[in-house]
């Protein structure tokens, strides 16, 4: 395991070691996110992946920026609706986001000639099944999709050898479960509180 990290580190080139650094912030703010509540939560993720386009546009990573810039713009119009109206983001819009997404990954891939590359698709699949939880109201799938979520991009990095964004991704999971855990540790409380009261 560390043979391989340290071999990660020998093949990035100084922008995507750049990058990687970037990824760091990014991690930092994002990984506090998952401590938080859904608003909360989706402000700083939409702080984070400022970080994570820049990481991936440095590591020439373009199917990864791609999908960075749609959860970006995802999480700002999430915030929108949620901050000004106490709404969940209209399906047209999520449908309509995650088209753009999809069209715009299908182009990329033919331009490159690189559509044969299955780790192409695996940002973009995350990121359709993150969207979908991530606009829900109940706080356990919101918590549950992130964990997914994470760990498919954990998959993710490994595979594209960025050894920052393999710690990242740990982290993030292990954060991810903290989140899980400090929130069934909350309901449990309020019940009780709320059974006591009820006596």
């Amino acid at each position: 395991m560390w043979k391989f990290i340290l071999e990660s580190f020998e093949n990035l080139s100084p922008l995507a070691f750049a990058g990687q650094i970037l990824g760091i912030i990014g991690l930092i703010i994002i990984g506090i996110a998952y401590l938080f509540k859904k608003k909360t939560f989706l402000l700083l993720c939409t702080i984070s992946f400022i970080f994570f386009i820049l990481e991936g546009a440095f590591a020439l990573k373009i199917a990864g920026t791609i999908v960075a810039i749609t959860c970006f713009i995802r999480n700002i119009l999430m915030c929108i609706f949620l901050y000004k109206w106490d709404k969940q983001l209209p399906k047209w819009i999520v449908y309509s986001l995650l088209g753009v997404m999809v069209i715009s990954l299908a182009i990329y891939l033919v331009i490159s000639k690189e559509y044969g590359v299955w780790q192409h698709y695996l940002p973009a699949c995350l990121v359709i099944m993150s969207t979908f939880t991530q606009n829900s109201k109940n706080e356990y799938i919101v918590k549950i999709g992130a964990t997914l979520h994470e760990t498919g991009f954990l998959v993710w990095n490994i595979v594209e050898k960025l050894p920052f964004a393999i710690f990242r991704e740990v982290i993030l999971v292990t954060a991810c479960f903290i989140g899980i855990i400090l929130l069934i540790i909350k309901d449990v409380k309020n019940k009780k509180e709320l059974e006591q009261n009820n006596l």
